[in-house]
């Protein structure tokens, strides 16, 4: 009876992994400073300019949030605390799918909007309506949504923006604004990407995402 012997091997194995440090992805301050998940690096600095994405559900545990997707970017290191900024903030694709029908509208505007402590915003709004619209109503409903976010945001500091953005407030005041001109079926915010941060804010340059399907074992996070 044959018996297998089991070698074991020498010589210079390195495990890649023992060398590498932790760090601690942090939301922003304004976001309650909480944890978002872990990331490795060589050495720390090295996962400045990395993202992480999770949904507004990870944050609230309210499954309701669940189709809220967000992106935060790390903008400094503070020990083995990585910080970050509020990048982008996107409804699924899949979601805004669902609500489209052949007899429906729909709506979208995008604006570029300056918040009061120098921050700059680019907006998707997402209108159906429940049934189809003219195309003088569609023009005046982005209008009157333009005018009416301009307007607010223009008192927002960046901080209170993201605030009203993830609490819903900011698409609960802009329902009736759209209303004003038609019937509505679904109104919603579907995309805020930030294009300017704050005055006095870290810029964030280079950008990893960190996703376990297409980015180095370097950047993988633990959620």
């Amino acid at each position: 009876m044959s018996r297998r012997v089991r070698r074991r091997r020498t010589g210079g194995s390195v495990d890649r992994w023992k060398n590498k440090v932790w760090a601690d992805i942090r939301a922003p301050i304004y976001i309650d400073d909480k944890s978002l998940g872990r990331t490795p690096a060589n050495e720390i600095e090295g996962v400045i300019g990395r993202s992480i994405k999770i949904t507004l559900m990870d944050l609230t545990n309210n499954y309701k949030d669940l189709n809220y997707h967000l992106t935060f970017k790390v903008s400094g290191v503070d020990g083995h605390l990585a910080r970050t900024e509020f990048h982008e903030y996107e409804l699924s694709r899949d979601f805004k799918r669902a609500q489209i029908r052949n007899h429906r509208s729909k709506i979208e505007g995008i604006f570029n909007f300056n918040l009061n402590d120098g921050a700059k915003v680019r907006m998707t709004t997402f209108v159906v309506t429940p049934k189809r619209a003219a195309q003088s109503v569609k023009k005046q409903m982005r209008q009157d949504m333009h005018d009416f976010l301009e307007e607010r945001l223009a008192e927002m500091s960046f901080p209170a923006f993201v605030d009203e953005l993830l609490n819903g407030n900011l698409k609960s005041e802009l329902f009736p604004v759209a209303e004003d001109n038609f019937s509505i079926k679904v109104l919603d915010i579907a995309k805020v990407k930030v294009i300017r941060l704050p005055e006095g804010s870290q810029p964030v340059e280079t950008v990893t995402e960190v996703t376990e399907e297409n980015e180095p074992e370097e950047s993988l996070v633990e959620v």
